[in-house]
């Protein structure tokens, strides 16, 4: 059983504002993704550094974590081809400065970071460089003396190096320093990746390291078990109410937590991937999976598909067009999903929020707007915040990028209140439904025993009234004609009578829903010829036209294809107006006959045609249109269970015409 009800109800949107709300929102997605540069990376905010800026000085032993992030300037290899050698003979003004984290949005090119630094005092403990992100594919750390000749140290780092070419495992990027004498060094690292790429470093003593790596696993594995286990319920639950939309939800949810996971490292050091793609296919699908189902849950919120179909449309082909870069997650495509797809996500996710804003400033009064504004609203804009600063849109600040996972846990913990409320809701309303299938049962049951009484009741009278009449025939044997002709129709339509209430009004009758059915073979002519001369009446004449149909058979049960026929007749006169009523019957095949009821009339509108198609052909029939046609349903079934069927022919305005097909020999 599924219980489900819409979360918002909003005024009606004409089709020109919903074309023009999908016409600007698709130009809206274009102009970002159009204007998104194909010219190489650049650093944020850069500016060239001057010759007596400050930089890295350090006393000899690091004996506190030291962020050398903003010592740090950098320059984009757009060539990829660039060596160590040629990098170092290039001038300093070409590496560039950046007031926040280096960020070079989503891009293949070849990054090179350098960073001068002093040594006062010998090194007698060797400090530990950090190096982040987690999933840049390559990091190439080399130092050099006095910034000039080979290198004395190198190192690689990155996602890409197999597990077992680590210098350390674990979460995180980490290289011993040399110990150093007293004098100036350039640190050189090279990044490359095909996600964003962005760069942070961090001294660190030992101590404080194994401290701080302790507790951010600690943190990454609580939050990761939490969604965990919030996404599996949520999925259990959608699949057990058979809510597509809670089974949407849990898919986002577990595919955030895969993300956070790989982030933060939990593939490198739980999986130890000997293969360089790994961590680059876990990341970028479930990144790719969260942008695309995100778009498909926001349809739902505001309703879309019906408010807004076009844009509906519109934005679905969006959402499926995101998810097949899931194809290329370990390729440039996803860089080429970063650059262009991801900030016109975030215009997408901000036009969706001033949506559901102008909702809930139109309904102010209706708390669920305002409830799903709070848990939904507060966490885009972060969301939105770390999809620019990811993309090169804006500066990478450490703020920017780390704020979403606070919203997130504020979203995961409102959505589960909200969540709450509403199986609450929907256990009430199961509970009702419980509770009201139970009285329909029993009101059910108390109908069959009285029917099953009923019609012990009018057999009965139907007895009596056929014994009567049979008595009154032997009687008057010697009067009138038209006397004993009425008392025969009597005692015709008293049998009838009889026989339709033990096929309807039974026990098991009701039960099986299957008609009991007592079938002769009957030659067509006579049977029309006989149920012409029974249901013609003064004001309303039928008449049969027989063509070509002389000694064809049917195999039947004469009261109840009497009473199928008359139902179709009784919806014909409905718009005759006492006008006769012809009923044509023709060889329809070698192996069926056809009996056609014309119906016209000026009353015979598209509405009348349908309840008529509906009464015919429709299981699920509205309550209302089911009792007007009851007798229509009743004759399909009859039809049906002889091994016919009906069918409507439309004539033209204003006209159509029944047609019985009936197995013939």
């Amino acid at each position: 059983m599924r219980i489900r009800s819409p979360l918002f109800t909003a005024p009606k949107t004409h089709p020109q504002s919903a074309m023009a709300l999908a016409a600007a929102l698709l130009l809206l997605i274009i102009i970002t993704m159009v204007l998104m540069p194909w010219h190489g990376a650049n650093a944020q905010s850069a500016v060239t550094p001057s010759n007596d800026q400050e930089h890295l000085v350090l006393p000899g032993n690091v004996t506190e974590p030291i962020e050398i992030t903003r010592f740090v300037s950098s320059f984009a290899d757009t060539t990829r081809k660039l060596g160590f050698e040629e990098i170092q003979a290039l001038p300093d003004a070409d590496f560039q400065q950046s007031s926040a984290i280096p960020s070079f949005g989503y891009t293949g090119d070849v990054i090179w970071h350098q960073l001068d630094l002093t040594i006062s005092n010998d090194m007698t403990k060797r400090a530990l460089l950090e190096i982040g992100p987690n999933y840049l594919n390559f990091i190439d750390v080399f130092l050099v003396p006095d910034g000039l000749g080979d290198p004395v140290w190198h190192t690689r780092l990155g996602d890409h190096v197999p597990a077992s070419a680590r210098q350390y495992g674990g979460r995180a990027h980490i290289a011993a320093l040399p110990l150093m004498e007293p004098g100036d060094y350039r640190l050189y690292v090279r990044s490359q990746s095909n996600s964003a790429n962005l760069i942070w470093m961090t001294l660190w003593p030992a101590t404080d390291l194994v401290s701080s790596l302790s507790f951010r696993d600690l943190a990454s594995n609580v939050f990761f078990g939490f969604i965990l286990a919030l996404g599996l319920a949520y999925l259990a639950l959608g699949l057990i109410a058979r809510d597509r939309i809670v089974v949407l939800y849990s898919i986002w949810v577990l595919a955030i937590g895969v993300t956070a996971a790989v982030v933060n490292g939990v593939v490198l050091s739980e999986l130890r991937p000997e293969i360089p793609w790994l961590n680059d296919f876990l990341l970028g699908t479930a990144n790719i999976i969260t942008y695309g189902v995100t778009v498909f849950l926001w349809l739902y919120i505001i309703d879309a598909k019906k408010k807004y179909p076009l844009a509906y449309k519109i934005c679905c082909a969006y959402g499926f067009f995101i998810l097949a870069f899931a194809a290329g997650a370990t390729t440039d495509l996803y860089t080429v999903f970063g650059t262009y797809i991801v900030p016109s996500h975030s215009v997408f996710m901000a036009t969706m929020c001033a949506i559901l804003i102008k909702r809930a400033f139109e309904d102010i009064h209706n708390p669920r707007y305002w409830a799903f504004l709070v848990v939904l609203a507060v966490p885009t804009g972060a969301a939105i915040m770390i999809q620019l600063a990811l993309s090169g849109v804006i500066d990478a600040t450490r703020l920017r990028l780390e704020l979403h996972s606070y919203t997130l846990m504020f979203h995961l913990v409102g959505m589960g209140i909200i969540m709450t409320v509403r199986l609450s809701r929907m256990d009430k309303e199961r509970v009702t439904v419980v509770r009201k299938a139970e009285e329909t049962t029993s009101l059910v049951e108390e109908q069959r025993k009285l029917i099953s009484m009923l019609s012990h009741e009018f057999r009965t009278p139907l007895a009596v009234i056929q014994r009567s009449s049979e008595m009154l025939m032997l009687r008057l044997t010697n009067h009138k004609d038209d006397v004993l002709e009425r008392l025969q129709r009597i005692q015709l339509q008293a049998q009838k009578l009889a026989r339709l209430v033990d096929i309807f009004l039974t026990k098991d009758g009701i039960d099986t829903q299957e008609l009991s059915l007592a079938r002769k073979t009957v030659p067509i002519n006579r049977f029309l010829q006989e149920f012409v001369a029974q249901t013609t009446r003064e004001g309303a004449e039928v008449q049969a036209v027989l063509s070509r149909t002389t000694g064809i058979e049917v195999f039947i049960d004469e009261t109840l294809m009497g009473l199928a026929i008359t139902n179709l007749v009784e919806t014909s006169r409905r718009f005759a107006h006492g006008a006769p009523i012809h009923i044509s019957t023709h060889r329809h095949s070698e192996m069926r006959v056809e009996i056609s009821i014309p119906c016209r009339g000026e009353e015979l509108d598209e509405d009348e045609i349908a309840m008529i198609s509906d009464a015919l052909f429709r299981r699920d029939m509205e309550s209302q249109s089911l009792q007007r046609a009851l007798g229509l349903h009743i004759s399909q079934r009859i039809v049906v269970a002889h091994g016919g069927s009906i069918t409507l022919r439309q004539k033209g305005a204003r006209s159509i015409e029944l047609c019985l097909l009936l197995p013939c020999e």
